[in-house]
């Protein structure tokens, strides 16, 4: 009684507060009185408690407007399975209560236990001051709402899984473990799953077979093969047994393995000196160098089989040799040598010669076949150069056949080409050049060579020019400089090595010279170590050099010179030295050699000092006293005229030396008529002398006019300067004799002293 008494002052209590509550749901703002929980998201009730967005947001300590928040139902103010409704314009919800519950939030239970009161199938119960739920096992709460986990308590083990169910729990065991609570081991080998006698070890979840030597598996079920590794070699075939195995060998191969190979050249098979070589079961003879082929190196081979010609040769085998018969072209035991028909260079005019044999030279050179072969090498075919024809290009094209010369030019055929010598006309005063004489040269048209010079007009490099043809002594571009010396008594021309210029290693001294002397000094050239001479001697030109005072080439000419007639003279040094002359006396060129190869050549042509006519006497000026010359020739000085003298390419003139190098020497060719007044009487005939004449008088008249009684050479005769002098047949030509022959002998030039050189 008293407990029910007490339940009921409980029920009023809270029947009072659940009207307090009410009254406070529709407070002013002053009021701060709040409902359980109607502020979510870890904020304060502050205010309205129907409002739960008059809340302080507690983590961001914000104080929110109530005006701010929507929707009054989100913090879930109804208690239980009550529902709540969301009244729209007044900020505040409605609890739906289900049965058996009152209230603002249905959290007031009734005595009534109608509806589904109790969940889970729990049974209510009405008490006298609220119903009673009798859960049903596995559940709990008022309502029966709460489900009761078992597993909890983890009653499963050794790793199982526990599932919990109503009012109870399933345990799920891993592999080796078995029973409600998964506490019982699981003995795998029970069922003897190993075969074969072998010993079962039992673990957790699984078991492990230990097998015999002759089986494996999993439950040694399989017996083991041991000719899987291949024991066997050399392709024998491996036979598995029990426990072991055997091998069947192939031919020619022993031992357990079949290792070991069958040796069949131990009975020496091969003849003659062949290799045998060992295989599997088998054997071959190398009969290389035997001399032998066949299986057993047993037959002997023919020369011929290996092919011993060269160049396609056919073999011929003998009794214990063979012979190459060769094509034409080639030679040799084994046609191996190449003739080489070139060799002669049978191609003339610069041809060249192409042998049939050259292979490479087919299909790409005119005159050979498209394609070689053997029969057709032997020979040779020369291929010509433009304007040559012929087997041996002997033939010279005639160029001038279709007459390519025009305006009269007269066409010459050279090797090979043509040239056009073009003509002047006469008539209208023109040259013609240029290849075919088709060019009108302009260049004499407003030049004039002088001194009688020809004027040679040419076309050249888009330019009309004109060259000069000088006569004999005259030079230079229009033929103004006179090269002709007339040279008197002592005189000399002093030519230094700055005058003139050598070119290579040969080089050339040539001159013309008029003279009645017989003897005299044409050229020295040198010093003291070496010196070149040219001289007159008894009217014959010479040539000596010396070395060291040594003589080492004398060279003459046998002709007289001394005429008074003009005579060319050209000297060359070069690995011989070589004297020509050319004149009256020479109806031809004369031209004679050294027989001694003078290796010095190119020393001559450096030589410096060169004089001409004569040399120096005394040391009058400082340019005579460096004249370093030895062994002075005893040779008179020339007398007479040097014209055209060229030291290899350059003319010697009196304008091209220094001067003080000269002496006696002038410009031109001063010789005077002695004989135009007919000084010789009783018809004595009268020689024209450089410096006086000569008188060759008619028995019995003498003297130096001819005149009778009178003897010629005596001094204080009437005769110009150089005495006339009578002739005597037993004397030279050109020597006189003093007195009548009875009583005076002939005497040479050069034993009258002081006066020998005057009378020319």
């Amino acid at each position: 009684m008293k407990l029910k008494k007490t339940a009921y002052l409980l029920a009023l209590y809270l029947s009072s507060s659940l009207l307090i509550c009410v009254k406070n749901s529709f407070c002013n703002k002053n009021n701060t009185r709040c409902l359980s929980n109607s502020c979510q998201n870890n904020s304060t009730c502050k205010r309205f408690p129907q409002d739960s967005s008059c809340c302080l947001d507690t983590a961001n300590d914000l104080d929110t407007d109530c005006e701010d928040l929507k929707d009054p139902c989100l913090s879930s103010p109804c208690q239980g399975t009550a529902t709540c409704v969301n009244i729209p314009g007044e900020r505040s919800f409605l609890c739906q209560c289900p049965p058996g519950y009152s209230g603002l939030t249905c959290d007031t239970a009734t005595n009534s236990c109608g509806g589904n009161l109790c969940q889970h199938g729990g049974t209510c119960h009405k008490d006298p001051e609220h119903p009673v739920c009798i859960c049903p096992p596995g559940y709990a709460g008022r309502f029966c709402e709460t489900d009761h986990n078992e597993c909890d308590s983890s009653p499963c083990h050794n790793g199982a899984v526990c599932q919990d169910r109503i009012n109870g729990y399933s345990c799920f065991c891993v592999p080796g473990y078995q029973g409600r609570h998964c506490d019982l081991e699981v003995d795998e080998c029970v069922s003897d799953p190993c075969m074969n006698e072998a010993v079962c070890l039992n673990e957790i979840g699984r078991y492990t077979c230990v097998c015999p030597q002759e089986y494996s598996g999993v439950n040694c079920e399989l017996e083991i093969d041991e000719c899987g590794s291949q024991p066997c070699l050399h392709g024998a075939t491996c036979r598995d047994a029990l426990g072991g195995y055997f091998c069947d060998c192939a031919p020619g191969f022993l031992g357990d393995h079949c290792e070991l190979n069958f040796n069949e050249c131990e009975s020496q098979p091969c003849l003659h000196g062949g290799l045998c070589v060992d295989g599997r079961n088998s054997y071959h003879c190398d009969c290389t160098g035997s001399g032998f082929r066949g299986i057993h190196c047993e037959s002997l081979i023919p020369l011929c089989w290996s092919k011993p010609c060269h160049n396609d040769a056919t073999c011929e085998d003998t009794v214990d040799s063979y012979i190459c018969h060769c094509w034409p072209g080639y030679t040799g035991a084994l046609c191996e040598t190449d003739i080489n028909e070139c060799s002669s260079n049978p191609c003339q005019f610069g041809g060249e010669c192409a042998e049939l044999s050259s292979q490479d030279l087919y299909g790409n050179t005119a005159g050979l076949p498209s394609s070689f072969s053997y029969l057709g090498a032997s020979g040779y075919v020369c291929i010509c150069l433009p304007g040559f024809t012929g087997r041996h290009c002997e033939e010279d094209i005639d160029e001038c056949l279709p007459n390519p010369c025009l305006n009269g030019g007269t066409c010459q055929n050279l090797p090979g080409n043509y040239t056009c010598h073009c003509p002047f006309d006469d008539t209208s005063r023109t040259f013609y050049g240029g290849e075919d004489c088709s060019e009108i040269l302009l260049g004499c048209t407003h030049h004039q060579c002088l001194n009688n010079g020809k004027c040679i007009p040419h076309f050249q490099n888009g330019q009309h020019e004109f060259t000069c043809q000088c006569p004999s002594g005259y030079a230079g571009p229009l033929c103004e400089t006179v090269t002709t010396l007339s040279f008197e008594s002592n005189g000399f021309l002093w030519v230094t090595s700055g005058s003139h210029t050598s070119m290579g290693s040969e080089c050339n001294i040539s001159l013309k010279f008029q003279t009645v002397q017989p003897n005299a000094l044409l050229l020295v050239r040198g010093n003291k170590d070496m010196s070149v001479k040219l001289e007159l001697l008894d009217g014959c030109v010479h040539l000596s050099i010396e070395v060291w005072n040594q003589s080492k080439v004398l060279l003459y000419i046998s002709h007289n010179t001394s005429d008074g007639e003009w005579h060319l003279v050209e000297v060359t040094f070069a690995e011989t030295i070589t004297l020509a002359l050319n004149g009256s006396s020479c109806k031809e060129k004369c031209t004679t050699k050294s027989s001694v190869s003078i290796e010095n050549h190119q020393s001559i042509c450096a030589l410096q000092n060169s004089f001409l006519g004569g040399l120096p006497m005394g040391t009058a000026s400082d340019s005579m006293s460096v004249l370093n010359i030895y062994n002075v020739p005893s040779t008179p000085s020339f007398v007479g005229c040097l014209q055209d003298i060229r030291f290899d390419l350059n003319h010697i003139t009196l304008e091209s030396i220094s001067s003080g190098l000269s002496s006696n020497v002038k410009a031109g060719c001063l010789r005077k008529d002695w004989c135009e007044s007919q000084p010789c009487q009783n018809r004595g005939r009268c020689i024209n002398l450089w410096q006086g004449y000569r008188c060759e008088c008619d028995r019995p008249y003498a003297g130096s006019n001819c005149l009778k009684g009178e003897r010629s050479g005596v001094p204080g005769s009437t005769m110009p300067p150089g005495r006339a002098i009578s002739n005597h047949p037993g004397c030279h030509p050109l020597l006189g004799n003093i007195g009548t022959p009875q009583d005076f002998r002939c005497l040479l030039t050069k034993e009258i002293k002081g006066h020998s050189h005057d009378m020319y």
